[in-house]
């Protein structure tokens, strides 16, 4: 694991097409943006855990966020099925 410092403004870039940047801290918090092409599928990883705790019996080739054919971060070269909304 890459571990990165940034401050307010500051952004990282990822494949040269994705950009993270810091928008505030408050607290505890930090607020980030992200900006990536549409193909780009962006999930919160609670939210796979959630979907993973649901359906026990999921594999590989049927879950989204694992399938390549759905998840264009785990195969760059294939497109997803449909366009996730952000």
């Amino acid at each position: 694991m890459l571990v990165l410092r940034r401050k307010v403004g500051e952004s990282i870039v990822l494949a040269g097409v994705i950009n993270i940047s810091v928008l505030a801290v408050e607290g505890e918090r930090v607020k980030i943006g992200i900006s990536a092409p549409p193909d780009v599928t962006i999930v919160r990883e609670e939210l796979l855990r959630t979907n993973a705790t649901e359906q026990p019996t999921t594999s590989p080739a049927t879950n989204p966020a694992t399938n390549p054919a759905t998840n264009p971060a785990t195969n760059s070269n294939t497109p997803p099925a449909q366009p996730q909304p952000r």
